[in-house]
């Protein structure tokens, strides 16, 4: 039988580096966790567990999400430091996705603007409604606290305030909603202090 001074020594160097592997590997886990937990606007009807309201509708929420891969999975966040981390995290997203979006100009027949139009594969998109800024970010093109639509996961528009019919979009926001996969909502949304509030609805009777 071999005793402690006669026992070969790559043993012990296999055990230490499994146990270093064991260690990093769970850091890992437990530091990525929180990172990829995001929030996502939905419609409420989706009934997922866990859901953030947002104030004047019960129609549309944001939810929370893992991502996973190019996937996005239906998570709950264990406790509210894990909200909270989901929102920072959301926050940082939406202002990662915004540096490399370029919104598409919609003009009427006089060159006017009538809105920002946001498309991305992304199906995080909706993040960057997260952002207190945006609401004047495009303030020299729309003036300040633009209208919101978000018809689809992929599809996001701005509007000026003043001077424009939103509701001349609602046809092709409710085409875009009713057309999509993964459908938002149909409400039209205003920044107030910079956080997102529901201000009405498009017209089903355009």
């Amino acid at each position: 039988m071999l005793n402690r001074s006669t026992r070969p020594s790559r043993n012990c160097k296999l055990n230490h580096r499994y146990a270093i592997f064991l260690l990093v590997t769970l850091l890992a886990a437990g530091s990525g966790k929180a990172a990829d937990l995001l929030l996502i606007a939905d419609p409420a009807f989706y009934r997922y567990a866990a859901s953030e309201p947002i104030e004047g509708t019960t129609k549309t929420v944001f939810d929370y999400y893992r991502v996973e891969g190019e996937d996005l999975v239906s998570a709950v966040p264990a406790d509210s430091d894990a909200r909270q981390a989901a929102k920072r995290d959301s926050t940082a997203r939406g202002r990662q996705l915004l540096q490399h979006l370029d919104p598409e100009i919609i003009r009427d027949s006089r060159g006017t603007v009538t809105a920002l139009c946001f498309r991305s594969d992304d199906p995080t998109l909706s993040t960057i409604l997260l952002l207190p800024e945006l609401g004047n970010r495009y303030r020299r093109v729309l003036g300040p606290d633009c209208l919101v639509a978000i018809p689809n996961r992929q599809t996001i528009f701005l509007f000026p305030r003043l001077a424009v019919n939103v509701q001349s979009f609602a046809e092709e926001i409710l085409t875009l909603y009713h057309n999509h996969p993964w459908p938002v909502s149909t409400e039209i949304f205003e920044f107030i202090d910079g956080k997102l509030r529901a201000k009405g609805a498009f017209n089903e009777n355009f």
